[in-house]
């Protein structure tokens, strides 16, 4: 018999699935957002976003985002169908960076300021886990918004007089 074709190491039955992880992500942002600004502007901005990124992560067309504002409590904003399990982990992560990065610059400094503590506060240890296996690093990416918000400050004082 032949060698078996590798698979995403972690990925076994026992773990939760990729489209339960990318909801997980996404209902987060949703909800972190939607606090900072309101609902229907968070998810016309997510929508725009999704359609932007699809073109670069093709997948992504397998994630519909409910626009329906007036019932944001009736079932759930974001539906993932099973064909993104498919997706390597790698593009994933990719794809799940790009959003995260997008929805915080979106949000602008004041609002956007402790977003990603926010997402690492609010996601479970598991599924913090499994995105840092995916190459999402949130401490990183906490870091790396932080250190552009300080260089556009200093920026900033040095053009005044």
């Amino acid at each position: 018999m032949g060698k078996q074709p590798p698979t995403d190491e972690r990925w076994d039955m026992s773990s939760p699935e990729k489209s339960e992880i990318i909801k997980s992500v996404l209902k987060t942002l949703i909800s972190i957002s939607s606090r900072k600004t309101d609902f229907p502007y968070t998810i016309m901005t997510i929508e725009d976003l999704m359609k932007q990124l699809e073109t670069k992560y093709k997948f992504l067309k397998h994630i519909r985002i409910s626009n329906n504002f007036y019932k944001e409590d009736s079932g759930d904003v974001v539906t993932v169908m099973s064909g993104i399990n498919t997706v390597s982990l790698t593009q994933l992560g990719q794809a799940i960076h790009s959003i995260i990065d997008s929805m915080n610059r979106s949000l602008g400094d004041n609002a956007g300021h402790f977003f990603i503590k926010e997402i690492r506060n609010t996601l479970s240890d598991d599924h913090l886990n499994f995105i840092k296996e995916m190459g999402v690093d949130l401490g990183l990416m906490q870091l790396e918004s932080e250190i552009t918000r300080l260089h556009r400050e200093i920026r900033e004082r040095k053009k005044e007089p």
